[in-house]
């Protein structure tokens, strides 16, 4: 049980790599990076968001609870919780420091 949780509120094996190239998609001048994470035989839904905010890049992060048989639909599954990150949050997201959300 122990290593469920430490694997569930841990941090990713993506966590602290930056993404590279092009974002996978932007959605309200907002970057969204899918970034499944591998885990046994299925695919955790992560990514990160990443957004200019006057003179510098802001980026948050997140990891959710889902797993997925592949990388394509966990890809795909980021790229649509990233968005409603971005709908539920709004402005919000970007202020203060650096956070996971």
């Amino acid at each position: 049980m122990a290593g469920f949780l430490k694997r569930l509120f841990g941090a990713p094996a993506n966590e602290n790599s930056p993404p590279s190239g092009d974002p996978d998609e932007v959605y309200k001048d907002v970057e969204l990076f899918a970034q499944p994470v591998k885990e046994g035989g299925q695919w955790r839904v992560a990514g990160t968001l990443r957004k200019q905010v006057g003179d510098q890049k802001v980026e948050r992060k997140f990891v959710r609870a889902d797993l997925l048989p592949d990388e394509d639909s966990a890809k795909t599954a980021a790229l649509g919780k990233a968005k409603l990150i971005v709908d539920q949050n709004g402005d919000s997201l970007w202020s203060g420091e650096d956070r996971m959300v």
